[in-house]
Order: structure tokens, then C-alpha cells, then sequence
């Protein structure tokens, strides 16, 4: 399973990507709006990240019509190699990654809230589809159980599956027990999964054990 930062904190997103556990940020309006950075700003907000070492940076078209998506889809994926294209799981949101697919961009169709959705995904060319999990949860849809279909419907083709509105670590492993290909979380999630307190513990032991071994040698004569 690949792990991407759901962020466009550079400063919180930054020290997650030095680990090298991560393969990516995933960025929405929603996302830049609560970082603070203007649809001016996205450009240099992509290089910092990929200085940063973000191997894949999606950014999300914020057209409403699929003419418009469309070249706004290309002015973004003109941003850089490692930029994927996101675009809503709307009518014209489709229609535009028909059409940005069959020039070679690849696309991420977000926004997904249903199985059905990674069908039309997947006919459309997408190079992935993002399914809300705690949002379909909040909806009264079992968020896990829905991906799970999700995988066995695009099982074979090339579109894959990149699991985001993740709540809490233990969704994590879920996913992935589920086979998800990959997922997005949020900088808190993404430190939380860093830390264990039974590992913190037992390293704690192993440092107070470590420190009576640097002592003098047992049977030492000096002073």
C-alpha cells in the first residue's frame, strides 16, 4: 500500500516526506483554503513540495464545465511530471477525464462516494478514483465495506484505489487488509501512525539497558 500526505501545510507535510514513508501529497481547494494558499500560489506550493521529496503531487481542477476542466487539467499537469490531475466524480468532471486520459494525463477521479462511481472511473481512463471513507461513513454508508467493492470492481483494470477522508490510524490497516492500493491522510493521522506506546515503551528499556552497557567492564581495575 503507497501512504500519501492529505495536506498543503508545507511545514507539517515537510518532515513526514524526510522519512520517506510517503509516497506523495494530495491536495483539494478545501485543503488549500485551510493552508492559507491561493490558486496563484499552487505552482511554487508544487515545487516546494517535490524540493521536499513528494514524488506525486495531485491537484484539483476547480472548473465547472468539462471544457474548462480540460485545460485547466493540462495547465496543471504542465506543473511538473510528478503532478496527477484530480477532478470531481460529476457528469463533467467524467467527461473531462475521457478526454485528458486519451492524451495521456493521468487523472484522479475524487469525490467518490459509491461503487458504481469507480465503474464510470475506470471507462473514463482514470489513473485512480479517491473514495471518501469517513465521509460515507457520515453519509450512513459502511465507508470500509463500499471500497472493498470499489477494489473488486476495478480488480483488472488500471485504475486504482486511493482511499482518503481517513478518521484514524486503525482505517489504515483496514484498507489495506482489504487490499487498497493506496491511501491519503491528514498530517495528524499520518504522526499518530508513527507512534505506538508499547514500541515507545519497550525502546525506553532497551535505551536504560543500553546506558549500563557503556559502563565500565565488569572485573575493571581503574580508578
Amino acid at each position: 500500500m503507497r501512504l500519501y500526505l492529505d495536506s498543503a501545510d508545507l511545514a507539517a507535510v515537510a518532515p513526514l516526506l524526510e522519512t520517506g514513508l510517503f509516497s506523495g501529497v494530495t491536495t483539494n481547494p478545501l485543503i488549500l483554503q485551510r493552508a492559507g494558499v491561493r490558486l496563484a500560489d499552487v505552482p511554487r506550493l508544487v515545487a516546494a513540495l517535490t524540493s521536499a521529496g513528494a514524488r506525486s503531487v495531485f491537484v484539483q481542477a476547480v472548473s465547472r464545465d468539462a471544457d474548462a476542466m480540460v485545460d485547466e487539467g493540462r495547465r496543471i499537469a504542465g506543473l511538473g511530471e510528478q503532478v496527477v490531475v484530480k477532478l470531481p466524480a460529476n457528469r463533467p468532471g467524467l467527461t473531462a477525464t475521457v478526454r485528458l486520459a486519451r492524451d495521456g494525463y493521468p487523472v484522479l477521479v475524487t469525490a467518490v462516494y459509491h461503487a458504481r462511481q469507480a465503474v464510470l472511473a475506470a471507462e473514463a481512463g482514470a489513473w485512480g478514483i479517491a473514495p471518501y471513507v469517513g465521509r460515507m461513513d457520515d453519509a450512513g454508508r459502511d465507508g470500509l465495506a463500499q471500497v472493498g467493492e470499489m477494489q473488486e470492481v476495478l480488480a483488472g483494470s488500471r485504475t486504482l484505489v486511493l482511499a482518503a477522508s481517513i478518521r484514524g490510524i486503525d482505517v489504515v490497516h483496514q484498507l489495506a487488509l482489504r487490499g487498497i492500493d493506496a491511501v491519503t491522510m491528514s498530517t495528524a493521522v499520518a504522526e499518530a501512525l508513527l507512534v505506538d506506546r508499547l514500541t515507545d515503551r519497550a525502546v525506553e528499556e532497551f535505551d536504560a539497558a543500553a546506558r549500563t552497557l557503556a559502563g565500565p567492564a565488569s572485573g575493571d581495575d581503574s580508578d
